[in-house]
């Protein structure tokens, strides 16, 4: 009873002591900045979005600018200026690459591409630059915004406190149909992580 109890708490604590990794879309121009992001199994990844309208596909590394069957899609994310109130969170399930782009008009192949944990040689994000730059098509996928993720979106009420709505249409064949680390919606938040965990060690030691 007492290890399963012990097991419990580190899995508690591995969600608590996960971090989170911040790309900007759209900051520097067509751009995701940075463009390449290394992440652990259970960090999860927070899109952040600039004007005009972006998005966020996952591709595979042979498909730059195609979208990935059951992968994740942001939706479209207007703002005209400045950082938009919404972003969009991927949880990352392992260390295999991830590739991503926007759809946007041309934005693809003029190199508005992105990875997470690409490798450092063979399959690097130069040359997945260099493939998008002369595909064919840029394709945006027919599937729910959020798939694969959460979106979440931030106003300020009349009181001035800020309240979150959050929305996701992802399952578990949205993690697993790629088998390339795709990413599913973050279930709990680190908030939450936190003061589960401390209730927890405050039960297994009182």
């Amino acid at each position: 009873m007492l290890f399963q109890s012990i097991l419990a708490s580190a899995s508690l604590m591995g969600l608590v002591f996960a971090a989170n990794h911040d790309v900007k879309v759209g900051m520097d121009a067509l751009t995701f900045t940075p463009n390449t992001t290394t992440a652990a199994a259970g960090d999860t990844v927070t899109f952040h979005f600039y004007p005009q309208k972006h998005n966020v596909v996952q591709a595979a590394f042979a498909s730059p600018c195609e979208p990935s069957t059951s992968g994740f899609f942001s939706g479209f994310v207007p703002t005209s200026s400045g950082e938009s109130m919404t972003t969009f969170m991927i949880t990352v399930n392992d260390t295999k690459p991830i590739w991503f782009y926007c759809s946007q008009a041309k934005h693809c192949q003029s190199g508005m591409v992105g990875a997470i944990n690409a490798a450092t040689t063979g399959n690097t994000i130069e040359k997945f630059i260099a493939a998008a730059a002369s595909a064919s098509n840029n394709t945006t996928p027919s599937v729910p915004d959020g798939m694969g993720g959460t979106l979440s979106a931030m106003n300020t009420t009349a009181s001035g406190t800020m309240t979150m709505s959050m929305s996701s249409t992802a399952t578990g064949a949205a993690a697993s149909a790629t088998g390339s680390g795709a990413a599913s919606a973050l279930e709990v938040s680190k908030g939450l992580g936190f003061s589960a965990a401390f209730a927890f060690l405050g039960y297994l030691f009182v």
